[in-house]
This record gives C-alpha cells, structure tokens and sequence, in this order.
C-alpha cells in the first residue's frame, strides 16, 4: 500500500473519470498475464446418426452484438465540441463548472485534458491507479499512520479527513449535468479511446466498468494493520494487498468516504445505462 504522495486528487479522478474520462496512461501498462485469455474446456456432444432420409442443417451462430456507443446530444444554442487536438480550453472549463467556486481547478491539468481522462478511464475500467501523465495536480503528503514498528502500524483515522473535501464535491455534484456533459463531449472521448487500438469494446463500456470496479471495493470494520517492509506502507492483511489500486483507496479514504462515494457511483452508474444508445443503420 505505497504512498509516497497524497491521492486526493484520485477522488477528483473519479468525477471526471464519469463525466469526461468520464479514472493506464500513455506509459503504464498492467502485467501480460492479466491481459491472457483464460482457457476453455471444450466437451464433445457425442455424435448421432441422422435418419435415413434426412440432411443434417448446420447450427447458425448467432452473431455477438456490436458494443453500442450512447446517441450523440447537441444543447441548445451551443455548437457541436470542438476537435480533439483543440478541445484542452473547452473541455476544462466544463469539468471546473461542475464544482462551485473554481474548487476543481486546485487538481485538473490543463493539457491533453480528453486523452488523458481516456486513458484514466481504461486503466481504471482494469482496477488500475496511474502514476505518470496524470490528469490531475498531485497534493504531495504521506500516508498518515499511528503506532510503531514495535507495537504495529495502523492507518489513523486523519488519514482518512485528507479525503473529506473531495469527497464531499463529489457527493455534491449534479449528476443530470454530470451525465449531460459525458453526452455531449463522447464524440472525442470514442475518438480518443480509438486512438489506444482497442477494438473489442466502446468507451461507454470501459466507463461503466471503471465504476464497477470501484462499487466492488470490500468494506472493511475495525482498525486497518499495517506493514512497512521497506520505504512504504502496505496492508497487513494479504487479501486487501492484493486488491487492485481503485479499490485499495476506497479503503485509505475509510469507511464514511467509500459509503458516499459508493452512493454516488450508483447514481451516476444508472443515469449512464439509461441513456439512449445509436441504431444501427438499416441496409437499404
């Protein structure tokens, strides 16, 4: 559980990662051996003889179901998002007006500002934290911790009050326009995400997989042990060292930070199914 600095600003990660990410940047990538195919055991149906007098028709596969992509959205009396490569401006602007007083601008980048939301949001659809090419100003602090090395480290409940202002922004936020932005600006968010070569799903769903991956985080009661091997913290209990980096902050937030989160996850998460998705084009 390494934190040489502050994630406060993954909280902020999660907001933008639903809007206009929406949470693997352009130089990380997750181990090979998560990326296999788990193999398939195939079991033979023995073989019938067809009757005398009759041909046996080969089984039609159904064909898979294309990924859907959500129905494009134009708002009133305001033009169409501008192209990628001039988007930073615009795009910003619509992720600080999400929160009052300019409260955002102390974590968002200013540059690059659609691609690296995509690329926050793939890693995070995969459980992953990212840690070069950040969406996000870093707030630099160490982990806060009480204990020793000889009586044992725990993680402090202070630890937990770093997270509390954006989580609160969070909690706060207005999903119908949060949803309402996501809208407007997926046709640079699916040209972005096009641009990581992945062709086996849409962006829609790496969003909505992001989300899960956060709602699945363990709840976790009582004090939270910790072991420091060498410069960084980890979690005592191997099972929660083991989870992937989304669902190891839910627990450095605690418990009252992950449950307003988690509410509001839900929220956004049906607004997002719930919105209406292209037709395919009818051959003529």
């Amino acid at each position: 559980m390494s934190e040489h600095q502050s994630r406060h600003g993954w909280i902020i990660g999660i907001i933008v990662v639903i809007v206009v990410a929406a949470a693997a940047y352009w130089l990380w990538t997750s181990d090979d051996k998560k990326n296999e195919v788990p193999s398939i055991k195939v079991i033979e149906e023995p073989q019938t003889t067809s009757e005398p007098g009759t041909l046996e028709q080969p089984e039609e596969q159904a064909a898979a179901p294309e990924p859907q992509e959500p129905a494009p959205v134009e708002e009133p009396g305001r033009e169409p998002p501008p192209p990628l490569n001039e988007s930073d401006k615009a795009a910003y602007d619509d992720l600080e007006s999400l929160a009052p007083d300019n409260a955002l601008s102390r974590w968002l980048v200013t540059d690059e500002v659609i691609r690296k939301w995509v690329a926050a949001a793939n890693s995070g659809s995969r459980g992953d934290l990212i840690h070069k090419h950040r969406p996000l100003k870093t707030i630099r602090g160490p982990i806060v911790v009480s204990g020793s090395s000889i009586e044992g480290y725990q993680l402090s409940p202070d630890n937990y009050r770093r997270y509390d202002q954006p989580v609160r922004l969070f909690a706060l936020m207005n999903t119908d326009t949060a949803v309402g932005l996501y809208q407007y600006w997926y046709p640079r968010l699916a040209q972005a995400y096009s641009e990581l070569g992945i062709r086996n799903k849409t962006f829609h769903q790496v969003v909505l997989e992001a989300i899960d991956k956060v709602l699945a985080a363990p709840e976790v009661e009582g004090p939270i042990k910790l072991v420091r091997p060498s410069v960084y913290y980890k979690f005592a209990d191997p099972k929660l060292e083991k989870l992937p980096g989304v669902q190891k902050l839910m627990i450095r937030m605690g418990p009252d930070n992950a449950t307003r989160v988690k509410e509001k996850l839900k929220e956004l998460k049906e607004k997002l199914e719930a919105m209406p998705v292209q037709q395919p084009q009818q051959s003529q």
